[in-house]
């Protein structure tokens, strides 16, 4: 008896079911042994389904048995001249497949005309047969796929799934034109990435890059949108998500290794073993990086189904060193619920919440509510697509961390900064927002509120009726011509009016008969410390009064003892925050301040960094209180300097630590460095273990060096800050004091 391959060459094509798939494998085998290119063609019935259901099954089985016939016949008469018929095999249903082998080169249009023949001749014959009036006449669906031969099982599979969609979409349509170019592009791995800076909205530095998927430049498919579709669409999704990240961990070599790279993770790809397993950290070795310069955000493309395995394998994430961000918040509930499951070190705030932010309130609520939350829980806040200026202030303004967004850094091939331009917008905006300064937060016109004005002529019945209509209101101001010139709170005038004759003897006389005719006036550039001085040197009776806020003269508003204290007491959290607690001197914060105001106006003017040299040996060798003395008569030396010296310009701040800046105009800026140098040792006599004639490794001293900031050299406090490091290490370099300018290194230059 002849063996089934043997009946197979001999009677050419006999079916083969879906339980033979072994035979089909060992037929495909032996043609990819001659070379041949192999094509799989997919043919079913249009509307099987409703044929089933309107003449029974019956009817359907035996239009199944003439299609076989037909199939077998057409495919002999259509393939005949073209190529070798290798099996044709039933799949399921209506469902089958034809195996041909191609000895020419591959070339997609022969084939596309293969099937529309294959179709026609399928067609006309399987309608001669089933001609039924009161069937309609039957269609086919039918597409191709290539078969390459590195794995057959798989592909028996895949190269089904591709030839079935295009047969759904129809061989001509352009729809499948455009899932023809996809499979194109991603079996050729013809994607980029590009990054997208994600930057400080305190100091404008980056935090890192996103990695974002990019197709063909030119092609229908750059849009990451409508590759991500398509991958949906041929069940594509995680091949196109796992070479997105092979992709991006590509990237890493461009990467500073302070700055982050965040990276897509679709919830449905979370145990990529691309990223679990060894390679991927012999990557970063080699690019000398570690897992904390990753973060992966978890998308909200499709819903956490699992939220316990889930977070088995974020763990995973977490115990190798990476971080994880949670993508898209405020776009749905999942995302709020991935944040409760799964803590994220960082959260996305979704475009749409952000956009017109400026100008909707309630999305404003929205996000002050999350950067309430974050702060709470200790995770940082990025929002996404910052567009406009008005749209980054007030994202700045709610306290939001991090921004990404087209006005910060355009998506692009190379990992570029933040522009210029915003940078510059982030500096100027954290000037004008810092409590310290003290034309803006410090000043009593910065909280008032509004109230009603009426005039003198009032009548107390009226005053009476306008506080029980306006139940948020406690107080109103009488004024004449827009002048303040009396007062009356809610509670005085129940007061008055809860007597036993109060309202037979006030209702219906004029205001000015109970007015407060002598209320705390003051200027609305009036500093918060002194309102509250004022505030509390009243009668008791008037104790908790109003404080009435002019400009010119004129009525602007009022403002509560409440909110009065609370901005005092803030005030001074924050001049605590900004000012060094051991020397009281300015600290950081008002450092960058003073120095961005000079460059601003364009100031001709010298910053001198002062750092002491060997003080970790004193502070080591006699412990932290000598280690503060030093620090102390350091600070009062500076001090000192500019008062002697008497600079209009002088500013002196405590960086930290045992390094101080002097701010100064350049005409006096050798004047300290000759006070500093003749004075530095008498200011530290008396502190224990300071020994001016001892061993020089152990001699306490201190270098300067002078930045030249001449308008237009510098354009933040940062580029300032990286030239004096390159002159302080040239002071470092001479022994005992040194006063080094910067002038031989743009010398050199």
């Amino acid at each position: 008896m002849w063996s089934f391959v043997d009946r197979m060459f001999k009677h050419k094509v006999p079916f083969i079911y879906t339980d033979q798939r072994y035979q089909i494998k060992k037929l495909l085998k032996a043609q990819f042994a001659q070379s041949k290119t192999i094509v799989l063609f997919y043919l079913d019935i249009k509307n099987m389904s409703e044929i089933e259901a309107k003449f029974g099954f019956q009817e359907a089985g035996h239009i199944l048995s003439q299609l076989e016939r037909v199939l077998l016949a057409a495919s002999h008469s259509v393939l005949r001249d073209e190529a070798d018929l290798i099996a044709i095999q039933k799949l399921w249903g209506d469902d089958y497949a034809v195996y041909i082998g191609w000895e020419g080169e591959y070339q997609d249009e022969i084939f596309k005309q293969l099937c529309l023949n294959l179709k026609r001749e399928v067609e006309d014959n399987i309608n001669k047969k089933v001609n039924y009036t009161n069937i309609n006449p039957i269609q086919i669906h039918i597409g191709y796929a290539k078969m390459d031969g590195d794995d057959l099982v798989k592909e028996m599979y895949t190269s089904v799934k591709f030839a079935s969609q295009m047969a759904k979409y129809g061989v001509m349509s352009e729809e499948f034109k455009n899932m023809q170019l996809f499979h194109h592009i991603l079996d050729t791995e013809a994607i980029h990435m590009v990054a997208q800076p994600i930057v400080s909205l305190k100091t404008g530095a980056p935090l890192g890059w996103e990695s974002l998927l990019r197709g063909p430049e030119g092609s229908a498919f750059y849009s990451p949108g409508k590759l991500f579709a398509s991958a949906e669409k041929t069940g594509r999704t995680f091949r196109l998500e796992s070479l997105c990240r092979r992709k991006s961990i590509d990237n890493l070599k461009y990467l500073d290794s302070s700055c982050k790279l965040f990276i897509n993770l679709d919830a449905r790809s979370i145990d990529d073993p691309f990223l679990l397993r060894g390679e991927i950290f012999k990557r970063m070795e080699k690019y000398q990086l570690n897992p904390h310069n990753i973060v992966f955000e978890i998308t909200e493309r499709h819903a956490i189904k699992n939220f316990e395995s889930f977070r088995e394998i974020i763990q995973e994430y977490r115990k190798k060193g990476y971080l994880i961000a949670v993508d898209d918040a405020g776009a749905g509930y999942s995302s709020l619920e991935a944040i409760a499951e799964i803590y994220p070190d960082y959260i996305k705030i979704d475009m749409a919440l952000i956009r017109n932010i400026d100008v909707d309130p309630i999305k404003q609520a929205l996000l002050e509510t999350f950067v309430k939350f974050a702060n709470k829980v200790k995770c940082k806040l990025i929002a996404e697509g910052i567009e406009t200026e008005s749209e980054l202030e007030t994202v700045i303004n709610l306290g939001v961390d991090y921004g990404q967004g087209f006005i910060l850094g355009r998506p692009n091939k190379e990992f570029l900064p933040i522009t210029e331009k915003a940078v510059s917008f982030i500096q100027r905006l954290k000037q004008d927002n810092r409590i310290n300064d003290e034309e803006y937060t410090n000043k009593v016109g910065d909280i008032l509120t509004s109230t009603i004005c009426v005039t003198k002529d009032t009548l107390v019945r009226e005053v009476h009726h306008i506080l029980e209509r306006n139940n948020k209101i406690d107080s109103i101001v009488i004024v004449n011509d827009k002048q303040p010139i009396g007062l009356i709170m809610r509670f005085q005038i129940y007061q008055i009016l809860g007597g036993q004759y109060g309202i037979s003897l006030y209702y219906e006389k004029s205001v000015s008969q109970v007015m407060n005719n002598s209320p705390l006036i003051v200027d609305k550039r009036t500093k918060i410390d002194e309102v509250a001085k004022l505030a509390m040197d009243r009668a008791s009776f008037h104790l908790y009064d109003v404080i009435i806020v002019t400009e010119n003269d004129k009525y602007l508003g009022v403002v509560s003892v409440q909110s009065l204290l609370d901005m005092l007491a803030k005030v001074q959290l924050e001049m605590a925050a900004i000012s060094n607690p051991l020397t009281g001197l300015p600290g950081n914060i008002r450092i960058d301040k003073e120095i961005s105001k000079r460059l601003d106006k364009k100031q001709d003017f010298s910053v001198i960094y002062c750092d002491l040299d060997k003080f970790k040996f004193f502070n080591d060798q006699y412990g932290f209180e000598v280690g503060d003395e030093i620090i102390l008569r350091t600070a009062q030396m500076l001090a000192t300097a500019n008062r002697i010296i008497g600079d209009k310009e002088g500013f002196v701040g405590h960086i930290g630590g045992d390094d101080f800046i002097i701010i100064t105009d350049p005409g006096c800026a050798r004047e300290y460095g000759d006070y500093i140098k003749d004075h530095f040792y008498s200011h530290f006599i008396g502190v224990e273990g300071f020994q001016v004639k001892a061993m020089e490794q152990n001699t306490l001293s201190i270098s300067l060096a002078c930045v030249n900031c001449v308008p237009g050299r510098y354009k933040m406090p940062a580029h300032v800050s990286e030239m004096a490091a390159k002159v302080k290490k040239a002071a470092k370099q001479i022994n005992g004091i040194s006063y080094v300018e910067d002038k031989f290194l743009l010398q050199e230059a």
